[in-house]
């Protein structure tokens, strides 16, 4: 039986388990080029250059073939020591087994009939049973289950014993726990700080461990920045995923805790910089140095992520279609390139038999004579591609970039010469028959509590969706446990917070974040509502 090994990957350089000779991970191992071994013509990893066979044929080869010393037939040897084959090896083994001289593998326990290690060498027999007809099946004195009694002293099981040795067990570890790496000693007391000693338990107690040994085993950055976390995360396999995921756990429970302390942005906003800057890897990369410098001026001008990552995927895609015009800078874009690329975004080719959409080449503006999907010919029809707004806005942030560039000297002039006009504002909405049957919803006695109290926020309120994932229950921290804190129907109010200010919208908002309900509403808004835990989002209202 191979037994699994904590290593650091000789390629990647994670910390991961291992079953193979060589310190290397699952996913390394599998990405690894195969060749063709020439003695069993299977493809293997590190098939040999020069003798073209892999290391089992290697090994297999390599052992001595001679008269066995049991049996006397010409055969490999498999046991040099006492020079046996492989068959009078299992023989043997096996024989020593039975006579109680060692222990090798699993044999069938003589009492559930499962193939477990015996723990005793007179008698096949598991772990578990030798518990059971020692101590008995009892009711445990701490989960009150009947279990096999491991401590007989306590009368406790198995799951409750350990439990009992967790805390005293972690605070030894906690004591004499040291790294060679003096910030990820600071990072380990600071995640033990908020340890609940009360309840600690052996799950708790081996998370602890688990992300100790990680700690020693590799080196996290000072000041540790959430890119460092993302980059730290050990890889989640389809099985064996406890380590890892005990790993992961205190890896983000840091970046919270740094997070609280102000030492690190929070968890939500990295992932709104992270998601803005995912489309600056999708353009070539001759221009991302120019973009990344665009992105920062974004941020200087309090630009929000969302908007941020429009601007990216608008540019990323316009330079993808520039370099295939050997168009590298902004210097040596043109008025007439942005019209023939604008030319691209009003329209495209398609197929009027399997619907198949091929680019618009506004050089050659002839159809394509033969599908490449069906194989029709003279199929193609001139169709638009996208809306008259997504181009507008593809517009207004070329002008944006270009006069960016412009500005910085990147180029002589702005090439994106008009913009496109703004279509008659219009309003989607319901129709007007429909809003009193919502308002009747929201009364009836049969109503979903949860839906009829986000229809109403939505409708009477006018909240939107970015309140109603920020709204919070007014919370009242009490100092006695005897005191109930408030529900909602007691407040009868919630906290609605304003949104950060940002480049594009400066509004305060709302007059007050205090959201009152009003008394008419009463009759039906007094319902039993099962109070959430503190600051928990209105989209997780328990009703």
């Amino acid at each position: 039986m191979t037994i699994k090994r904590l290593i650091i990957c000789e390629i990647c350089g994670r910390t991961s388990t291992c079953q193979l000779r060589r310190d290397i991970c699952h996913s390394c191992y599998k990405r690894e080029t195969k060749s063709v071994c020439k003695h069993c013509g299977m493809a293997k990893n590190q098939v040999s250059s020069t003798t073209g066979l892999c290391p089992r044929c290697i090994k297999k080869l390599s052992r001595p073939v001679a008269a066995c010393s049991r049996c006397s037939q010409i055969k490999s040897i498999y046991d040099e020591k006492n020079w046996f084959c492989k068959v009078c090896k299992d023989i043997v083994s096996y024989s020593l087994r039975k006579q109680g001289k060692a222990q090798l593998g699993k044999v069938e326990c003589s009492v559930c009939g499962q193939l477990r290690i015996s723990c005793q060498l007179q008698r096949d027999i598991c772990l578990t049973c030798s518990y059971k007809e020692r101590n008995g099946v009892k009711p445990c004195t701490q989960c009150g289950q009947s279990k096999v009694i491991i401590n007989k002293a306590k009368n406790l099981c198995k799951y409750c014993y350990h439990n009992e040795l967790a805390k005293k067990s972690l605070t030894v570890y906690v004591i004499n726990f040291s790294t060679p790496y003096p910030c990820n000693k600071a990072l380990f007391d600071l995640l033990v700080s908020t340890i609940d000693w009360s309840s600690v338990s052996q799950k708790i107690n081996q998370q602890f461990r688990r992300f100790g040994r990680f700690l020693q085993q590799r080196y996290l950055p000072n000041p540790l920045t959430w890119e460092a976390i993302e980059e730290n995360l050990p890889q989640l396999e389809a099985t064996n995923r406890a380590i890892p995921k005990s790993i992961r756990s205190s890896l983000l429970e840091l970046g919270h805790l740094l997070a609280v302390q102000g030492k690190l942005e929070s968890r939500e906003n990295y992932i709104l910089r992270r998601n803005a800057l995912q489309p600056l890897n999708t353009a070539p990369i001759g221009i991302q140095p120019l973009l990344q410098l665009y992105v920062s001026w974004l941020w200087e001008k309090k630009t929000t992520p969302a908007t941020v990552r429009d601007h990216m995927e608008v540019i990323a895609a316009f330079w993808t279609w520039s370099f295939k015009f050997a168009i590298y800078s902004p210097e040596q874009v043109q008025p007439s390139f942005i019209s023939n690329y604008l030319l691209t975004l009003y329209w495209q080719w398609k197929c009027s038999i399997c619907q198949k959409a091929v680019d618009f080449d506004p050089h050659q503006r002839q159809p394509p004579e033969v599908c490449l999907g069906c194989s029709s010919l003279h199929c193609f029809t001139q169709a638009s591609r996208y809306s008259h707004n997504t181009i507008r806005q593809h517009c207004s942030k070329l002008f944006v970039f270009f006069e960016w560039a412009l500005n910085n000297r990147l180029t002589l002039i702005n090439p994106v010469k008009h913009k496109v006009p703004a279509l008659p504002p219009t309003i989607k909405h319901y129709p007007l028959e429909i809003i009193p049957q919502l308002c009747e919803y929201i009364s009836a006695p049969n109503a979903e509590p949860l839906e009829a109290f986000v229809l109403y926020l939505i409708i009477f309120h006018a909240l939107s969706v970015w309140e109603l994932q920020h709204a919070e229950i007014p919370t009242v921290l009490s100092l006695q446990k005897s005191i109930i804190p408030l529900s909602l129907p007691d407040a009868y109010y919630i906290i609605v917070p304003r949104p950060k200010p940002s480049r594009g919208s400066r509004t305060p908002g709302r007059p007050s974040t205090h959201l009152d309900f009003p008394e008419i509403a009463s009759s039906w808004a007094q319902r039993e509502i099962v109070y959430p835990k503190p600051f928990e989002t209105v989209s997780r209202f328990e009703f």
